[in-house]
């Protein structure tokens, strides 16, 4: 096998993991991003540029998502909930 599909396999199971342990979905999708995120910089250097560039939407996507469940989360606090 070669280091990326050892990249790739990581995070496959990085995300099947985070989705039969948990039960919220803004709990898993923080995980993804966090396995997404270790994936690219542990493995960035065996990856091609192209690959790199490919995996930068979904980090971005994540980064956005994570954003709207930080800002809920304040909201919540601040709201006394």
């Amino acid at each position: 096998m070669d280091v990326e599909d050892y990249i790739l396999l990581f995070l496959s199971l990085w995300v099947l993991v985070s989705a039969l342990s948990t039960k919220s979905v803004d709990v898993f999708l923080t995980l993804s991003l966090i396995g997404l995120l270790i994936t690219l910089e542990v493995g960035g250097i065996f990856m091609s540029r192209e690959q790199r560039e490919n995996l930068k939407p979904m980090v971005e996507l994540l980064l956005m998502v994570f954003a709207v469940i930080v800002m809920k989360k304040v909201y919540g606090v601040l709201n006394g909930g």
